[in-house]
């Protein structure tokens, strides 16, 4: 279970200047990386809607649930303008946030964005793809995101803020190893029992 747009865009992000860490006063404020994420998810929710709108004009209605997921261009399959168009609207958006530097600002956003997607979509219940069981949960954990975290502590961050942005009861963590569970407890101030619900 990957999403590709989001694989995508972390690809894209390294185009542009980064840094290994988050700045020291943004590292422990999560309402400001959970608003970073939401920018740039406003930023790919425009995306899909203006792929609707296209097929609504094309169609003359809007696409049904099971249309829906096929809609949708792939960010990979973007012209260069398309493209450019979605960085712009990365960059408009974050440009209020004044504690990133502005030259790695999208580079960092992105991969925050993209552990914090990657984590939250595994913690789903379900997806457009269909129900995430237990089993897919640990598979994805222990081969995709432990793997992408070990390496980037920046996405590394976004992966522990993903059920503070999507919190219960929409997430399970069945499945998820241990470890997980240990740091979101500690570092998000859940209880034992609140991950149990």
């Amino acid at each position: 279970m990957s999403d590709s747009n989001m694989d995508t865009l972390y690809h894209w992000a390294f185009d542009y200047p980064s840094l290994d860490s988050l700045p020291s006063e943004l590292e422990s404020d999560r309402v400001k990386l959970i608003e970073i994420v939401d920018l740039i998810e406003s930023c790919t929710g425009k995306e899909f809607e203006d792929d609707k709108q296209a097929f609504r004009v094309i169609n003359g209605r809007d696409p049904t649930g099971e249309e829906l997921p096929q809609i949708h261009v792939p960010f990979i399959a973007y012209d260069p303008l398309r493209k450019q168009i979605l960085l712009d609207c990365i960059k408009r958006c974050l440009e209020k946030n004044t504690e990133i530097d502005e030259k790695v600002r999208l580079n960092l956003s992105v991969r925050l964005w993209a552990g914090c997607l990657d984590a939250a979509n595994t913690l789903a219940i379900r997806t457009l793809s269909g129900p995430i069981t237990g089993e897919i949960r640990s598979t994805v954990f222990t081969e995709r995101i432990d793997a992408l975290a070990s390496k980037d502590s920046i996405y590394r961050k976004g992966v522990e803020i993903a059920c503070m942005w999507r919190p219960s009861p929409i997430i399970s963590f069945d499945g998820v190893p241990n470890h997980h569970l240990q740091e979101n407890m500690n570092k998000n101030g859940l209880q034992e029992k609140e991950l149990d619900k």
